[in-house]
């Protein structure tokens, strides 16, 4: 499973960007794109018209989707921490990500920088370049 950031959702969807689109489109003809409600709710926040909500909502609602529990919140505030301790600054947003991907033992699709800094996550390595 791959959890695809919001980072990605843009390219792919306003910008159209060849390798992100290609890579995506693979892993999501092979059912293996996963969502989560903060991603939903950033690129929902996003849309300007009803059109492009219907596009998100279309584009999202058949994948998979990971739920947001206690736990995962608490996960995330201990990998915020344990990133401050290491010296780096990394938002509650992307460690309640990383956390819901180590959870499910998924990989992370994104092209925020911030996410090489979380410990224990496995990134998503573009295929094509």
């Amino acid at each position: 499973m791959v959890l695809v950031d919001t980072s990605v959702w843009i390219e792919f969807l306003d910008r159209n960007n060849p390798s992100v689109r290609q890579d995506l489109e693979m892993l999501l003809r092979q059912g293996e794109v996963a969502t989560a409600g903060l991603v939903l709710a950033e690129l929902r926040s996003g849309c300007r018209s009803a059109a492009q909500v219907r596009e998100l909502l279309q584009a999202l609602d058949p994948l998979l989707y990971v739920e947001t529990d206690r736990h995962s919140w608490l996960s995330a505030g201990g990998l915020v921490a344990e990133c401050a301790a290491r010296g780096y600054q990394v938002g509650v947003a992307d460690c309640l990500l990383a956390a819901l991907a180590i959870r499910e033992n998924a990989f992370i699709f994104t092209l925020d920088r911030d996410f090489e800094r979380i410990p224990r996550l496995r990134l998503f390595r573009k295929i094509t370049s």
